[in-house]
């Protein structure tokens, strides 16, 4: 059975998602401190209505999982951004797990779908950590003094 002409199938186009995961491992070292632990956490707030909590759920010898949540008071826990992500640091590579309760994202999705997944999420979802990462040490750099936007907690 032949495709439609303009119908291409979509190709995960690898080396943009490694880059970004390789950005997103030298973004997270700048904005965490050297040595930390399991169960280490941070509280981070952009504003004073917009804060987040990075913790460190496992530490392996050269892996770490950590999870992003945001907290808000008032909204519904289904609108709140979350992320899980894995450091591999073998590799300098930070790549997600799961976004918003989404476990193990895959590389592609057939278009349309159940749960409308776009056909590059998982390139999507690490380009929104990516630009996470970005606000917050922007965000930073623009402090002045003693100021810190991430505290440990």
């Amino acid at each position: 059975m032949k495709r439609p002409v303009g119908n291409k199938r979509y190709v995960p186009n690898l080396k943009k998602l490694q880059t970004i995961c390789g950005r997103n491992y030298g973004l997270l070292l700048r904005m965490l401190p050297m040595e930390y632990s399991e169960g280490s956490q941070w509280q981070i707030s952009l504003n004073h209505h917009l804060s987040y909590t990075l913790v460190v759920e496992s530490v392996a010898p050269y892996t770490e999982t950590m999870r992003l949540k945001q907290n808000q008071l008032g909204m519904p826990q289904f609108l709140a951004t979350e992320i899980e992500f894995r450091v591999y640091h073998d590799a300098q590579m930070l790549e997600v797990l799961s976004f918003q309760q989404q476990n193990r994202l895959r590389q592609k999705y057939d278009y349309p779908n159940p749960k409308l997944h776009q056909k590059d999420e998982k390139l999507q979802v690490n380009s929104l950590l990516k630009d996470w990462f970005n606000l917050v040490i922007n965000r930073q750099n623009e402090m002045t003094g003693s100021e810190r936007l991430v505290q440990l907690s």
